[in-house]
């Protein structure tokens, strides 16, 4: 699908295909050491890209969105059914349960030059409205939020995230988030 963004730009949205392992990485490999910090799912390194992108997994859908202008990536963001396993077990300490059939974890990502163009807002739109189709009722962020990202929190907040909880990981304070659909 091709949005247009707020400063005129058409960028591709769609899920990522075994062909893109190369741009994957560029992607990867050029985001910010701020962004890096902030984002996780996986490894950055070769193998774990080349891992990912020859044995695409269905339990985790992977969508991008490409410049149209030059055909790089500047946008990745990965759906997981259910919950992560640590996800999981630290929401079940608060006594907090999910339908892992209707629940699904949310890692998004987009470079910094394309921070702030409305890409990020779209590109959530568009997955949410497949998840709705599939009767998806909460997302939760992928390993949480780092609390002293505040222009991340505030993205969340909103797009209609609520904070659960805070908690403490790798030295810093982090909140949980989740949406109702």
């Amino acid at each position: 699908m091709i949005i247009e963004l707020r400063n005129k730009k058409e960028v591709l949205l769609r899920t990522l295909v075994s062909t893109d392992e190369a741009k994957l990485y560029q992607y990867l490999s050029h985001l910010s050491s701020e962004s890096l910090s902030r984002f996780g799912p996986h490894a950055f390194d070769k193998e774990a890209i080349n891992n990912i992108c020859s044995s695409l997994n269905p339990a985790t859908k992977r969508y991008i969105a490409i410049d149209t202008m030059n055909e790089s990536i500047i946008a990745y963001m990965l759906i997981q059914q259910g919950m992560i396993e640590s996800d999981e077990q630290r929401y079940a300490n608060r006594l907090h349960y999910f339908d892992t059939a209707k629940t699904v974890t949310f890692a998004p990502s987009v470079t910094d030059a394309w921070q702030s163009t409305g890409l990020g807002t779209l590109m959530n739109n568009a997955i949410e409205s497949e998840l709705k189709k599939k009767e998806i009722s909460k997302i939760v962020l992928w390993g949480g939020v780092q609390a002293d990202n505040f222009k991340a929190v505030n993205y969340y907040k909103k797009l209609n995230y609520q904070i659960i909880d805070m908690f403490w990981h790798d030295g810093k304070n982090n909140y949980d988030m989740v949406k109702d659909l």
